[in-house]
């Protein structure tokens, strides 16, 4: 099967707003576009192996991850900002603060594909850099450390996992998500209470992208 455009999210309440755009079965053409979108799974193993799966099914020319993320303090970042992924890492609060470490060969960082994200940032994104983290952040300081060891100004439990599946099947790649809370120790009950409304504002900016002509 070939697509134009695939949408991957972790969750359905994630792909939920795009319902109205592209049916129930989450397939449509949007103007000269054909775009489908699926769900891959919660945590970066699940978002890995579920990206790589629907690869192996369906062959895009691009694919954008869709959700939620937290933003780290002093990134000028707030609830209900979407941001679009310039750079990806995998990292965790263990390895921030030295009780860890990756082995030397382990891939854990990768660009997006530039022009998609250009695109998908005059639809109406702000870009960050992301940091995929195994759990939640729920401790302000380990936050801050965190940020500051990864260089990002938000945190995402999938993207980087989405990343590598795409990457090894050469398929341009880019998230965009909308903020649901800051990261550190009100970080769940922000999520609990704002998450529906920040994927609703990613996902309005990947319809903008998509209704402008994508992809690119």
């Amino acid at each position: 099967m070939t697509s134009d455009v695939l949408i991957l999210a972790a969750f359905h309440p994630e792909l939920a707003p795009l319902r109205p755009l592209l049916g129930e079965g989450m397939s449509a053409r949007v103007g000269e576009l054909q775009v489908l979108a699926r769900v891959v799974g919660i945590g970066l193993p699940m978002a890995a192996v579920g990206t790589a799966t629907v690869l192996a099914e369906v062959t895009p020319r691009v694919a954008v991850m869709v959700g939620t993320c937290g933003a780290y303090a002093g990134t000028g970042l707030s609830t209900g900002d979407v941001v679009v992924a310039r750079r990806l890492r995998f990292g965790a609060t263990g390895i921030a603060e030295g009780l860890a470490q990756f082995p030397e060969p382990m891939s854990i960082s990768t660009s997006v594909t530039e022009s998609l994200a250009d695109a998908l940032l005059r639809s109406g994104g702000k870009a960050a850099d992301l940091v995929t983290t195994p759990a939640v952040t729920v401790d302000d300081a380990a936050a801050d450390r965190l940020a500051r060891w990864a260089g990002a100004q938000a945190e995402h439990l999938e993207a980087y996992g989405a990343a590598m599946g795409c990457a090894a099947r050469g398929i341009p790649f880019t998230a965009v998500l909308g903020v649901a809370n800051g990261v550190g120790s009100r970080a769940r009950d922000e999520w609990r209470t704002n998450h529906r409304r920040a994927a609703a504002a990613a996902t309005e900016v990947v319809t903008r992208w998509l209704q402008a002509g994508a992809p690119h």
